[in-house]
């Protein structure tokens, strides 16, 4: 199928290219209709779809809202009133926030246009259902920002298309990574056993970290993303790195996912100082034992999952 040239690849000086590829997925890219905003990078491309993603996993029956930067989540919540949901995305991170992806799986009014516009907020695109008339007019006060919509994002499902990656000399295939995680699969393994709304807390950030890069610490509070410390070569200063970007006080009775095990107990020990009081991770070092014994030593839950949700 033919190419449609952009303006350029990820950076200036490279040429880029997107193109149709045949798919019955409701979310592919051309079956979004863009209202308003200046032309598509090659770089809006694949935030836009680790918007997508990521909305997949929080979104399917409840309301979410997403902002993603550098494909990376920065801002998530989900609940019931839009307004407050966008706040929380935006507070979780407002620093990296800036300059992002708001993705939100319900229709946008007035009023949340108004809300998004306030403050100064400024981000790139907005993926929405549907967006009534009195708030595109709203948002046409920032003629370069992008709006799609597309009905299919009310309910987004995750692609479950084959992942390719091309690499030299080769094209790399495999299932994507939409296994939902069940209750049977997690066990506790320390004397406190968490609360129901840790769980779903817990559930959250896991799904948060199976969509950011490796290694990653989600940490999620009341349904709300407080901080995501991704992309650290070493476990322990992805815990330091969320921990910083937190804040202040958010960290005290969140809840820490981990997208892999911890190989060593201090980076849960950074995340108890900081106030985390339940981890999700998938267990498997040969010093789980540690870790346990200091999850038990400082009184807060811990679930392994003995699954690992990596993304390269």
């Amino acid at each position: 199928m033919k190419k449609i040239k952009l303006r350029y690849g990820e950076n200036p000086h490279q040429q880029g290219w997107i193109k149709k590829i045949v798919t019955s997925d409701p979310l592919a890219w051309f079956k979004f209709k863009k209202l308003q905003g200046k032309e598509l990078s090659f770089n809006n491309y694949l935030d836009m779809d680790a918007a997508v993603t990521a909305l997949s996993f929080i979104g399917q029956t409840q309301a979410a809202c997403v902002i993603i930067k550098h494909t990376n989540p920065c801002g998530a919540s989900r609940g019931e009133k839009l307004d407050k949901i966008f706040l929380q995305a935006w507070e979780g991170d407002s620093l990296a926030a800036f300059g992002g992806i708001v993705a939100i799986n319900r229709p946008v009014d007035d009023k949340l246009a108004e809300l998004m516009l306030a403050d100064k907020r400024f981000f790139e695109i907005l993926l929405c259902p549907a967006i009534s008339t009195e708030a595109l007019k709203i948002m046409s006060r920032k003629k370069d920002l992008r709006i799609l919509v597309n009905p299919a994002l009310s309910v987004p499902v995750p692609n479950k298309a084959l992942d390719r990656r091309e690499i030299r000399g080769g094209l790399l295939e495999q299932e994507r990574d939409i296994y939902k995680l069940q209750k049977k699969d997690w066990r506790v393994v320390t004397k406190v056993q968490p609360t129901p709304q840790q769980v779903q807390d817990m559930l959250m950030a896991w799904e948060i970290c199976r969509v950011s890069k490796s290694n990653t610490i989600a940490l999620v509070k009341d349904q709300q993303l407080v901080a995501n410390g991704v992309g650290q070569q070493d476990r322990v200063r992805c815990c330091q790195l969320a921990v910083s970007k937190a804040w202040p006080g958010s960290v005290i009775g969140a809840v820490a996912a981990s997208d892999a095990f911890f190989p060593f107990s201090d980076g849960p020990g950074v995340l108890i100082k900081a106030g985390v009081k339940a981890i999700i991770q998938s267990g498997g070092s040969i010093r789980d034992q540690e870790t346990i014994d200091l999850a038990n030593q400082k009184k807060i839950s811990m679930i392994f999952t003995g699954i690992r949700c990596f993304k390269h």
